[in-house]
């Protein structure tokens, strides 16, 4: 019995041409929730930082 395939050739043929566009708009999203957090950042008004009770 033959395996199926773990990726679309398709999906592969547009990563080659374009760029990896999801992996990058994944990344783009996580460094924007971070820039957030940082500008949102209360804490130094309660003496507290992000994550601290």
């Amino acid at each position: 019995m033959h395996a199926p395939e773990t990726t679309a050739p398709i999906y592969d043929l547009l990563i080659a041409e374009r760029g990896d566009v999801v992996a990058i708009a994944a990344r783009t999203a996580e460094e924007t929730q971070r820039e957030a957090d940082a500008m949102l950042d209360f804490g130094s008004l309660t003496g507290r930082r992000n994550g601290e009770a």
